[in-house]
């Protein structure tokens, strides 16, 4: 399962303990948390190389990328502070800080050669992100080299988020054996926290790296404390047990607004949501079919009724217009994606799915009432009242809609057997032209994509795509990329949504200093808290 996805669905706490500039702070206190989106065993168990996402766990604070992305379109240096390409983007160069890894040793070139070799060689699943590499060699311990096996101009996504490559220790690593079955217990990386210790299910304490090579925490300490209850959260923030909650409900933090110490802000943009279409089951495998549909829904009423405002519709082809730029094609798709519940049924009775029977529900060309069944993993989530929304709406149209619940390691497979799925992915799987590859044939990771969409043309302008480095070329291909898929329907965005923090600002100031990536606190966000 992809832990972009799964670690969206997870709760847990970071206890800030003595916030206060390093060179003065001596004393400590256990009278802040942090709230943060994870899976309680998901910060516990397993390692950054294997099956951890880019949010949400302990090991993002301790360990880092090359380079990161940021809200703006660009990347912020990380264990690399400038990186060049050639003309072609064959040959991408990164020029390394000088850091230490938190057992003392010095970080080197000899670093990123060894993670790049040990996920190959080791056929891990950030192999994929990594396939595009030929090999990588090291002029000096400052300097890294990657050699790609054809032009590479998204290589920088690559590396820095959904999921990226995070650089591990070579004198550490190289004696691990078994990277899949591996559970970190030292969690040596370079970051501005450091592993201290941990109590399984209940919390784990990170230390301030004072000899970071970057800004310096003001935080000294931090204990990612486990409550996996939103209400149990929300009565820790109000008692002071806890400083900041992340992904609040919009009942919730109206609930909070005026509390005495507390203050709500909100993260836009941050998730975006589409109902994804499998083109290879009846009927969604008719394109007659999922043109009607894509006009009935109504974002609207979803960004009104689910989000409560929080969101902004989106009616484009899987680009959100607010990262992704002049990478949207301002001519698609237009009226493809207009809320129409009337012509959406004129367009079902035309393509021969009509209500024979007088039953109130349109029957297929096997006679059988047209039911779509949504897979769901937990209900009561974004995801399932989006269902909802359009469970009520499709009975005006004639369409029963069933809402199966399943596992989330069940999920992805979910999505090759049902009709359509309700699916919110970060923003940062929106903002790139790169990011249309998703709809090539075995994009997910070298398997088929979640909508078995598989078109030639298509397929080809991905393949051309990855192999030209003009970004003026890159946005030509693809406009005609997002043309094809107007036209094919696999997906109709539905909007992208806000996140929702709730922080006591009597105790810590900085929350909303820099934006988070994703829909919890993350490093940036968490280098600008400080005392208030």
């Amino acid at each position: 399962m992809n832990p972009i996805i799964r670690a969206s669905s997870f709760v847990f706490i970071l206890a800030l303990l003595a916030l206060m500039p390093l060179a003065d702070a001596e004393e400590t206190s256990s009278e802040a948390a942090l709230v943060m989106s994870t899976d309680s065993a998901f910060i516990m168990q397993g390692n950054m190389l294997f099956g951890i996402g880019p949010s949400g766990s302990t090991g993002t604070f301790a360990y880092e990328h090359l380079l990161t992305r940021n809200r703006e379109g660009g990347y912020d240096g990380g264990l690399a502070d400038s990186w060049e390409c050639n003309n072609d983007a064959t040959e991408w160069t990164f020029n390394l800080v000088e850091a230490q890894w938190h057992d003392g040793e010095p970080f080197t070139s000899e670093d990123v050669e060894f993670t790049y070799n040990y996920i190959t060689e080791n056929k891990l699943w950030l192999a994929s992100v990594l396939s595009m590499v030929d090999y990588v060699d090291c002029p000096d311990d400052r300097t890294v080299i990657f050699h790609m096996k054809s032009q590479s101009p998204a290589f920088l996504d690559d590396l820095s988020h959904c999921p990226g490559v995070y650089i591990v220790p070579k004198h550490f690593w190289e004696d691990i054996s078994d990277p899949t079955h591996y559970e970190d217990e030292e969690w040596i990386g370079t970051g501005p926290f450091k592993f201290d210790s941990m109590i399984l299910d209940q919390y784990v304490k990170l230390v301030a790296n004072e000899k970071y090579h970057g800004k310096k925490p003001e935080i000294r300490e931090v204990i990612i404390k486990v409550i996996p209850n939103k209400d149990a959260q929300v009565l820790a923030l109000k008692s002071g047990e806890v400083d900041v909650i992340s992904d609040v409900s919009p009942a919730v933090a109206r609930s909070l607004e005026g509390s005495n110490g507390i203050e709500v802000f909100v993260a836009p943009g941050t998730r975006g949501y589409e109902m994804g279409f499998n083109l290879k089951n009846y009927p969604t495998d008719l394109p007659e079919f999922r043109k009607a549909m894509a006009h009935a829904v109504d974002r609207d009423r979803i960004c009104d009724i689910v989000f409560d405002g929080y969101a902004t519709p989106t009616e484009t082809t899987f680009l959100m217009p607010s990262v992704a730029y002049d990478f949207v094609n301002p001519d698609v798709p237009g009226d493809d994606y207009e809320y129409d519940l009337e012509k959406a049924g004129e367009m079902l009775d035309y393509a021969g799915f009509a209500d024979l029977d007088g039953d109130g529900w349109r029957e297929g060309s096997d006679g059988e009432d047209v039911v779509m069944t949504i897979p769901i993993t937990g209900m009561g989530g974004d995801a399932s009242r989006i269902a909802e929304v359009l469970r009520e709406d499709w009975k005006e149209l004639g369409i029963k809609v069933e809402l199966k619940q399943v596992d989330s390691s069940q999920q992805q497979s979910e999505y090759h057997k049902s009709n359509f799925f309700i699916v919110g992915m970060p923003y940062l799987m929106h903002d790139d032209v790169d990011d249309l590859t998703t709809f090539e044939v075995d994009s997910h990771f070298g398997t088929p994509n979640w909508y078995d969409y598989d078109e030639p043309d298509y397929n080809a302008l991905a393949e051309e795509l990855r192999n030209t480095a003009d970004q003026n070329e890159r946005k030509e291909i693809g406009y005609r990329m997002q043309e094809i898929l107007a036209e094919d329907v696999p997906t109709v965005p539905i909007c992208s949504s806000d996140v929702i923090f709730a922080y006591r600002a009597d105790r810590f100031a900085g929350w909303e200093d820099a934006a988070p990536l994703t829909w919890s606190v993350d490093t940036k966000m968490l280098l600008h808290v400080r005392r208030a």
